[in-house]
């Protein structure tokens, strides 16, 4: 259980750093003078490491057993990175868009495992039987919306030296959370190449990671451009900020009691329904004008984003064999952070052009195609190829009461 609190504490501060970073970076490179094209360029830095590097991290992380350890060199580099922007705007030294994209460039790379590992992790103490994934994750959503309330009152994130000072402390606490967790696993022996070759090549797989990918071009609308749309229908903006919360918590509530759901229901059919909510959330926002109503419907943020990456995350978990784990995670985050990358692309052109009933109807589009490709992982056939049962990273049997999905019924 000390691991599993450990653990808890490093989501929470983890996603602390990204409530500060995600909503309020793009103020502060304005305030630099970063707008158009280069601002463009600096902001997708994140979203492309996103796509890039968690496959060859989920293969370090199972090729030499590296769980906290990783995490530990993934934060220090973060941390030397955020000291030396605030050494070199404490002394005042011009920060143009070369300095800034490369300083960018490396934070993405450096982040890009702290949520993958962490995730792995997490699902290691779960089929363990020492908790459930939805309760630790829970503590990272309460960290990001502690860190993304409070920043806005402390100090303007668009001043120079505040903003990335905070960063720099935040990061330094995300790397002594790390230190308590295991540096290393004991893996089960890696299964022949010809066995992991023919679970990618599967069809289920296939279509699942597809789903994923177009999942979240539907869901990045969400986070895009939902605010824009809010405020355009006349809602105010501290009524917009009641509305993120509302969701927040509604996802809090669903990640804390979701594992329920999967003692009755395989994940891609919890997937698929969740998927279809997500659509039908889309829909409405599309069609809806009152301000009152959206938000009203913002507990279905519980329904669009916890069940479907529950789901995501559960299958992950069930179709590999625990030595690839990580390779697997990493290759969702992929399939997501593709998802992201086009989804930004696409929306921000569409809300400017369209406005945002258009953006979030072709989101119910995205979501609609994505269900589709669960609804065909439901029906294949989940035998083949035969997934061998699991050793876990600490040598204990999993008390998981459904062992892979070839042995789903549902």
């Amino acid at each position: 259980m000390r691991r599993v609190a450990s653990l808890c504490v490093y989501y929470f501060v983890a996603f602390g750093v990204t409530g500060a970073y995600l909503p309020y970076f793009p103020r502060w490179l304005e305030a630099r003078g970063m707008v158009g094209t280069e601002f463009g360029i600096i902001s997708a830095a994140g979203p492309a490491m996103g796509m890039l590097a968690p496959i060859a991290i989920g293969l370090v992380a199972d090729t030499m057993g590296l769980r906290g350890g990783l995490l530990q060199i993934a934060w220090a580099g973060a941390l030397v990175t955020l000291v030396t922007l605030t050494g070199l705007i404490f002394l005042h030294v011009p920060l143009g868009f070369v300095t800034l994209f490369a300083l960018a460039l490396s934070l993405a790379l450096f982040r890009s495992p702290t949520t993958l590992i962490a995730d792995v992790l997490a699902l290691e103490y779960t089929a363990a039987g020492r908790s459930s994934y939805g309760r630790q994750r829970l503590w990272g959503t309460l960290g990001f919306t502690a860190a993304a309330v409070a920043i806005p009152y402390a100090m303007d994130p668009g001043d120079a030296f505040p903003f990335p000072l905070t960063l720099t402390v935040l990061t330094a606490a995300a790397l002594l959370s790390a230190l308590a967790l295991p540096g290393r696993v004991t893996l089960p022996d890696r299964h022949a190449p010809g066995d992991w070759r023919s679970l990618w090549a599967d069809n289920d797989v296939k279509l699942f990671f597809l789903a994923a990918f177009l999942s979240q071009c539907g869901h990045v609308a969400y986070d895009l451009c939902f605010t824009i749309h809010l405020l355009a229908l006349g809602m105010p903006r501290t009524t917009v900020g009641l509305a993120w919360a509302v969701g927040t918590c509604a996802e809090v509530v669903l990640l804390a009691v979701g594992s329920r759901m999967f003692r009755v229901l395989s994940p891609v059919t919890v997937l698929a329904w969740g998927l279809a909510g997500a659509t039908a959330r889309w829909v409405l926002i599309a069609a809806v004008r009152s301000p009152t109503i959206l938000f009203l419907l913002q507990p279905l943020h519980a329904i669009s984003f916890a069940v479907v990456w529950l789901a995501l995350i559960r299958f992950t978990s069930q179709r590999f064999p625990a030595r690839w784990l990580g390779t697997a995670q990493g290759t969702l985050s992929t399939s997501m952070g593709a998802g992201s990358v086009l989804g930004m692309i696409l929306w921000g052109a569409v809300i400017h052009r369209l406005g945002g009933a258009a953006v979030f109807a072709g989101a119910a589009g995205f979501s609609t195609c994505a269900c589709v490709c669960a609804l065909f992982v439901r029906r294949s056939d989940f035998g083949s190829p035969e997934i061998p049962d699991r050793e876990y990273a600490d040598g204990s049997p999993t008390d998981d009461p459904i062992r892979s999905c070839g042995r789903q019924t549902t």
